[in-house]
């Protein structure tokens, strides 16, 4: 099929440095929002919990459930202050990953992976799974981000 205007790029006749470039930010940038998406999901396993439903994702936080496995339930306020604190680590892990911040990504999944610990403590295999699928996926972005920045600006 022909391009019936050659002044519109398409994936056709895009510059391969340009795709190439396209195609990091967008990896980086999906590294980047698991951050955003392990807060998110800290903070909505705790809602659901609290309205005593058995519906629940495996990709929050285990700090948390093993807090609250050791505590046996018995201080729910301190769960939540260390759930929100956790979330608006992640989310600032989010931010600053996005603004291509190299030791910030670094120590986001370093967090990451000591939660992932904690989600093995308290015995949740499939958490920690998903806690080690997703250190691979940000691991990918950080990977990402890196080339970026040694790319010349655009």
């Amino acid at each position: 099929m022909t391009n019936p205007d050659p002044g519109i790029q398409t994936p056709q006749n895009q510059n391969p440095e340009l795709q190439k470039r396209t195609q990091l930010e967008q990896n980086a940038r999906n590294g980047s929002n698991y951050f955003f998406w392990i807060a998110f999901f800290s903070i909505f396993n705790q809602v659901m919990d609290k309205l005593s439903t058995t519906r629940r994702f495996v990709f929050g936080l285990g700090t948390p459930q093993y807090i609250d496995r050791l505590l046996e339930g018995s201080n729910p306020g301190l769960i939540w202050v260390i759930i929100i604190v956790l979330a608006t680590i992640f989310v600032l892990f989010g931010i600053f990953s996005r603004r291509r911040n190299i030791p910030i990504y670094i120590l986001g999944i370093i967090f990451y992976f000591a939660d992932m610990v904690f989600s093995l403590l308290a015995m949740d295999i499939i958490g920690t799974a998903v806690h080690l699928v997703f250190i691979v996926l940000l691991v990918m972005g950080l990977t990402a981000t890196r080339k970026l920045n040694d790319q010349p600006p655009v």
